[in-house]
């Protein structure tokens, strides 16, 4: 009998990597921060090109916005020859901005002799780092809208639907189809901003329940027994998200409906990143490099990277690498400052807010 042990195929391979495997990694649904970024790029954003060039250029600095406050003067009825009185109160409007950075290393030689390549590695965590930063940034701006939403709610208010924490309370309701429902809340809406003085189609952000609502009222047309569909064209574009959370088990969804022109998000870059040419080392082969760069989906990032001699033999000992004693180690950092700002109102709980919150009760 022959003896073919040591001649053994190893395991036979395929690289599952963009197939088997790209659940993954996949995206999210960020419906809060495409709405914060096209109303950001919108023909009536409150980032107008100075302020944006000011708070590109803040990087240790303090931006502040003039603005002029709600002026609420007294109207005669009768003539007088008396020095009028009355005017006006300015404010200055500060910015602030939060960090996000993400990086990873990389050790060329680990690549050498694996199935796995050095650039498939690297665009993968690049991947999943810029996923991961969306969704950040997409909690942060539903939290904006959330904090900010409407707070003043005097009795014209309440004759649409009461309201709990300052969210209104759409209720359940069933249809001649026998279909249950939150039907009329986008009529309404026009009237309450009408009621507000407010003008304009109202993006409307939603979680995935929310959401169902919305393809079922598009659905119920002139054709149907209840026509639903008329309601929605009032209203700008929809987006949804599954970071926007109800807030409790008695609520089935969730709405913000947010005025073209309240909101906006922007970044900045640190000066290091800005600067042409800085590095140490060579430019071709630089040990440590300041640059920005493109990401996809996230716009201009900094760079910080760095190249190094390190011992990776302990820690890639499991992968047959202990002889990496003194082997090449890179390290990528990315990184930039996010501000998130909406419209000014100089008294949020006497005044309105362009940002209401629907909660459409399950029951």
């Amino acid at each position: 009998m022959n003896n073919l042990l040591e001649t053994l195929m190893l395991d036979i391979r395929s690289n599952g990597i963009e197939s088997l495997s790209r659940n993954e990694s996949r995206p999210s649904m960020t419906g809060a921060l495409d709405l914060f970024n096209k109303q950001t790029a919108g023909d009536n954003t409150i980032l107008t090109p100075d302020l944006k060039a000011k708070l590109d250029a803040s990087f240790g600095q303090v931006v502040k916005a003039s603005v002029i406050n709600y002026d609420n003067p007294t109207i005669s009825n009768v003539r007088t020859c008396a020095v009028q009185v009355g005017g006006v109160t300015t404010k200055l409007v500060p910015f602030t901005f939060f960090t996000v950075a993400f990086g990873f290393p990389m050790v060329p030689a680990q690549y050498v002799n694996n199935d796995v390549g050095y650039e498939t590695v690297f665009m993968r965590q690049l991947k999943d780092r810029i996923i991961k930063t969306q969704a950040l940034l997409d909690t942060k701006c539903i939290d904006f809208a959330n904090v900010n939403k409407n707070k003043f709610f005097p009795a014209e208010m309440l004759a649409y639907y009461s309201q709990v924490a300052s969210a209104m309370q759409v209720p359940l309701q069933t249809d001649a189809n026998g279909q249950q429902n939150w039907n009329g809340l986008f009529n309404f809406l026009q009237s309450i901003l009408v009621q507000q003085d407010f003008t304009g189609s109202p993006d409307i952000l939603t979680n995935p329940r929310g959401m169902a609502d919305v393809r079922q009222r598009l659905s119920q047309g002139a054709q149907n027994a209840v026509n639903s569909a008329w309601e929605v064209p009032g209203t700008g574009n929809f987006f949804q998200s599954p970071r926007v959370l109800n807030s409790g088990p008695g609520v089935a969804a969730t709405d913000y409906a947010i005025l073209p022109g309240s909101v906006a998000i922007t970044n900045r870059l640190d000066p290091d990143c800005l600067m042409a040419d800085n590095y140490i080392g060579s430019k071709e082969n630089p040990v440590s490099e300041w640059t920005k760069v493109p990401l996809p989906e996230l716009g201009d990032y900094g760079l910080y990277y760095q190249s190094a001699c390190s011992d990776q033999s302990a820690a890639l000992a499991a992968q047959r690498l202990e002889g990496l004693t003194r082997t090449r180690i890179e390290s990528f950092e990315w990184s930039a400052d996010y501000c998130i700002f909406g419209a000014y109102n100089s008294d949020p709980i006497t005044r309105y807010q362009p940002i209401q919150k629907f909660e459409l009760l399950a029951a």
